[in-house]
């Protein structure tokens, strides 16, 4: 791994988990704003950036990132991701009246773990999957032995812990968890005050799972995810759970949903999902997908309750995540039911040792289970192993890229999303060091804000290549499509960065499925105050229609997006004092040309000429 993190939701993890090291949620973002935006950030009320995921994650990660240590929680959820699969393997054991048999299967479940590719890339990089698997064996465990009066209000307690943890870091997998948990608890009938201990385990992480969403949304109740899908894909709903054609997100997941036909994502889609997730997870757990059935021979052969349990979790986390239209994922395989690893590991022992026999028999058995998990693994180690070196070759972990090259002050530039969410530290930088997303213009406003700091682009293996630029000439030039997913409101539009050639920077906000009346609100901010003429340019084409604009409420004129072949035009021109402050652009479709096709545009920037 190198020690960086591989995918961008773990670059916006650590950066949520810098933020609680911190004491806050939010992340203060210096002037201007926009060339500090990236995937997976939104702003909030408060005019903080926020990432998009549930704080549960994060608050494990901060305390090692306040020692400038974050990578090391994963060999630290890699043991405990040991200890609770033995745990559970021990109760499950008890439960069972076999402790002998438990111990065994629980000793044979983590040798099977070994070859696991799946559990090397979960408790390497920084995501939450592997966590969350650790809450749920430990919260199990905890379950199973809660007979009335068995344990003490501590250990009731402890498993509400590990519950409202699971809920705070992953919702969907906290609720799977607690639903089967109040199964196991029905069941075992512990008795009303440990459900009571239970129950204030749980409240601590829904308060704050509420008090992080009504920061980032200003809704106590509105995900995050949730409000970040709604401003930057399309349709505003692609993000939920659930069958239908307003599923699946064209702009974050264009390939899959364009895979998904005219009607959405559907039963039948959803059927294949679940079933190509599922045999993703025996290749990730087992090497050999076909010993997943052995988790199911002692249902066959004793048909045991506690093994039904375990099963039964495994069952439920596959079908819910069916309701999610995204499937596996480049080398990370079926990430999203890693979850339930330690109850599958210790299902396939117990299934292994289920035939009756002497023991050389059963002996033998084992050895062929192992040996076929190893040979197996073969093949995923090889390949997922491979494709992530290959995705981390060329990438530098900038904070370290600074330090090694003695960058105390100056501007650094990346193409790399995850780099840059994983390095991002205002708290710690100021406005002295600041890591900013290249885009492709020079990043003109952030040099004119900040003018006595020195450029530096960021170079493969931590290396830096010194930029000798000029100080930019008096003005203003805003990329548009900077402000994107960030900071836009989107209002009965779709918005996207999009290429175009003759372009500023040769990208440009794209405004798409719009009609009249839509709008987006742009925000964006100038670095140095004056009088300018100010004007959007924008594209030209045959599917472009026309818009209103507004610059801080006062009128601009209109942009009239048609032409019979697309180019880049200048916009007419608006003498206005502009200060140094938070700007809005308001975009709103007014209709198109009866020789349009559409209603799109496509703004490139907002320039001002002294």
């Amino acid at each position: 791994m190198r020690d960086q993190p591989l995918s961008i939701d773990a670059g916006v993890y650590l950066l949520q988990a810098r933020a609680i090291a911190h004491g806050h949620f939010g992340i203060p973002a210096p002037h201007p704003v926009q060339a500090f935006g990236d995937r997976f950030l939104i702003e909030g009320p408060d005019g903080l950036l926020y990432g998009i995921f549930p704080p549960g994650w994060p608050l494990a990660i901060a305390p090692l990132a306040a020692l400038g240590v974050p990578t090391l929680i994963g060999p630290l959820v890699a043991v405990a991701l040991v200890l609770a699969q033995a745990t559970l393997g021990r109760a499950l054991g008890r439960a069972a009246g076999d402790e002998a048999g438990g111990e065994l299967a629980t000793r044979l479940s983590i040798l099977l773990s070994l070859a696991s590719i799946g559990r090397a890339l979960e408790t390497a990089d920084l995501l939450s999957h592997a966590f969350v698997a650790v809450l749920a064996a430990f919260a199990m465990a905890g379950a199973l032995d809660l007979a009335a009066g068995a344990r003490t209000w501590r250990h009731a307690a402890a498993v509400g812990l590990c519950v409202g943890w699971a809920l705070a870091a992953r919702l969907l997998d906290g609720l799977v968890l607690a639903a089967a948990l109040a199964g196991v608890l029905a069941w075992r009938r512990p008795g009303a005050r440990a459900v009571l201990w239970i129950g204030a385990g749980v409240v601590p992480f829904l308060f704050l799972l509420a008090v992080e969403q009504h920061a980032a949304t200003g809704s106590w109740l509105t995900p995050t995810q949730t409000q970040y899908f709604q401003r930057s894909d399309w349709p505003p709903t692609c993000h939920r759970l659930g069958f239908g054609a307003d599923v699946g997100c064209t702009v974050e997941h264009p390939g899959p949903v364009a895979r998904l036909g005219g009607d959405g994502y559907q039963l039948r889609e959803g059927l294949g999902v679940t079933r190509e997730r599922a045999g993703a997870l025996g290749e990730d757990l087992l090497g050999w997908p076909p010993l997943m059935l052995l988790a199911f021979v002692p249902l066959v052969a004793w048909a045991g309750a506690v093994e039904g349990v375990a099963v039964a979790l495994v069952l439920a986390l596959t079908l819910a995540y069916g309701l999610f239209y995204y499937g596996n994922a480049m080398f990370f395989g079926a990430r999203h039911l890693f979850p339930v690893a330690a109850f599958v590991w210790l299902l396939v022992a117990r299934g292994a040792l289920a035939p009756r026999g002497s023991a050389a028999i059963k002996g033998a058995g084992v050895l062929v289970v192992l040996a076929v998990a190893a040979w197996g693994a073969r093949g995923p180690w090889t390949t997922r192993s491979a494709g992530a070196a290959e995705f981390q070759q060329g990438r530098s972990d900038l904070r370290r890229t600074m330090d090694r090259n003695g960058i105390d002050r100056g501007i650094l530039k990346t193409h790399d999303l995850t780099s840059f969410a994983s390095a991002f530290d205002p708290w710690r930088d100021g406005d002295r060091r600041l890591v900013a997303l290249d885009d492709s213009s020079a990043l003109v406003e952030l040099r004119r804000a900040h003018p006595d700091l020195p450029f530096f682009l960021s170079l493969p293996d931590d290396q830096v290549g010194r930029m000798y630029v000029t100080r930019p000439q008096p003005g203003i030039l805003v990329e548009l499509e900077r402000s994107w997913p960030t900071l836009v409101r989107p209002s009965g539009l779709a918005s996207r960065q999009d290429t175009q050639t003759g372009a500023s920077g040769g990208t440009v906000l794209l405004l798409s499925h719009a009609s009249p009346g839509a709008s987006i609100d742009i925000p964006f901010e100038t670095a140095v105050a004056g009088e300018y003429a100010v004007r959007v340019d924008a594209a030209t084409g045959p599917e472009q229609g026309d818009y209103a604009l507004e610059l801080d409420g006062v009128p601009l004129p209109d942009w009239h997006g048609y032409a019979a072949e697309g180019s880049v035009v200048r916009g007419s021109t608006v003498r206005r004092p502009m200060d140094a402050t938070r700007h809005v652009l308001v975009a709103r479709c007014l209709g198109r040309d009866p020789a349009s096709s559409g209603f799109d545009a496509r703004l490139d920037a907002l320039v001002g000429e002294p």
